[in-house]
């Protein structure tokens, strides 16, 4: 009964993060549909304004990922990380109801800032959840889950805002934010750190325990190759998706002259991420549960490979079924990568590891701004140009991946060995508990 009731909450906490997740980029979605429109109707705007709003982000959100990639086990052990995961969701959550009223471009670019900062958060602490919430078997379909909800939340935000209008887009989210952290509130649990890997489940589970995350930790983690191989490919993938999200519509729109036509046209698009990062997901899994690991990788890097090609064709004739397919392949190594993460990272360390992730894809995304900004500023037509480079970027990025092929399943047994030296530690610890 307890393990039956134990499943139900594990699925409804996983199924409300990922809506905060979904919430975030729900109004992550609005600014890209809304450039032209926040420079008419937003007092004191200009057009490095709106791009300093993108790259002001970005950087608040690197900030915050570092912070409590190293800082959240600390805060979680002393204020509970269901209370922290709380709190930051709220800042972002209240910042952009403020951004929705926003009377000027410095309150609008305030708030946005703060609630980057409350974003920023969510990765090293939310993600960290989930690695703790399933074991390794269903890792790669809950994390490629969660790129559901990023890519359905960043769909609808430009929806919203394109259709609605930029007030009304945040309003949206911040309203969506409320609702779903509520319900975080009300029925969400937090799982001890561990206990979903099968070398810890014979333990007790009320048992507390804690690992303070020391600066060899950290260093162990740098060094580990399997890790540093999909790091140095999401930075590559962060420079092309930072400038696809962010100009892709505007350069569609040059090839179409039509706006709404080309928000579909890229929505419609952009769904084949919602399908792919869940499948790469499952065919990961799939592959670890047959004991063949690599198949994560594998999977990876044929879907980068194959989706990046598609893409350039999708950009050069706007044919949608290219762009569908490209981005269905592209990101199967979304949930693959945080799946082995979990996989190769003590537990303690899959919030650094995944925080990791968000600032590579952060410090991509403003060499992507820092690089189109300066490719077109002088000939905005010069877009079509930064596009192609960026998607080659992204296809070469790829071969950081061969590192983790060779790497990851002596990097997994390393893990599982620090892992079975702590059980002894825990037994001690838990038949001394049950003597007092």
């Amino acid at each position: 009964m307890e393990v039956i009731k134990f499943n139900l909450q594990k699925k409804r906490t996983f199924l409300i993060v990922l809506s905060l997740y979904f919430g975030i980029y729900l109004y992550l979605g609005v600014v890209p549909a809304n450039i032209d429109n926040l420079l008419t109707t937003l007092l004191g705007t200009s057009n490095f304004g709106v791009s300093f709003i993108i790259t002001a982000g970005l950087i608040a959100s690197t900030f915050s990922m570092l912070l409590f990639g190293y800082f959240g086990n600390d805060l979680s052990r002393r204020f509970g990380r269901k209370n922290v995961f709380l709190v930051t969701n709220l800042v972002w959550i209240i910042s952009i109801g403020l951004v929705c009223i926003s009377p000027n471009y410095p309150f609008f670019l305030l708030f946005f800032i703060i609630g980057a900062i409350g974003n920023g958060a969510f990765l090293p602490i939310g993600f960290s959840i989930i690695g703790d919430l399933f074991g390794p078997e269903e890792r790669g379909t809950k994390f490629g889950t969660m790129y559901f909800g990023l890519f359905l939340g960043n769909g609808l935000g430009i929806l919203f805002g394109g259709l609605l209008s930029w007030r009304l887009g945040f309003f949206i989210g911040s309203i969506f934010g409320c609702v779903a952290l509520f319900a975080y509130f009300k029925f969400g649990i937090d799982p001890k750190q561990g206990y979903s890997d099968p070398e810890l489940k014979t333990l007790d589970k009320t048992m507390q325990f804690n690992y303070r995350i020391t600066l060899s930790d950290l260093i162990q983690l740098v060094k580990t190759k399997t890790v540093i191989g999909i790091l140095l490919s999401v930075f590559c993938s962060g420079i092309a998706t930072s400038t696809l999200s962010n100009w892709g519509i505007f350069y569609l729109d040059l090839q179409i002259n039509n706006k709404m036509v080309t928000i579909v046209l890229y929505t419609v698009a952009g769904l084949g991420a919602l399908g792919g990062a869940r499948i790469g997901g499952m065919l990961g899994d799939e592959y670890f549960k047959n004991g063949k690991i690599n198949g994560r990788v594998k999977v990876s890097i044929a879907g980068i490979v194959l989706g990046t090609l598609l893409l350039l064709g999708f950009y050069h004739n706007t044919f949608v079924m290219l762009g569908l397919f490209g981005y269905f392949f592209v990101f199967f190594s979304a949930g693959n990568q945080f799946a082995i993460y979990s996989d190769v990272c003590i537990p303690e360390l899959r919030g650094a590891a995944n925080s990791l992730n968000g600032i590579m894809i952060n410090m991509g995304g403003i060499v992507g701004s820092l690089f189109v900004s300066s490719i077109i500023q002088s000939d905005i037509t010069l877009i079509s140009v930064s596009i192609v480079i960026v998607l080659i970027i992204w296809l070469i990025g790829s071969v950081f991946w061969l590192i983790s092929y060779f790497y990851y399943s002596k990097d997994f047994q390393v893990q599982r060995m620090r892992m079975m030296s702590r059980i002894q530690e825990l037994e001690i610890i838990q038949s001394r508990a049950k003597l007092k």
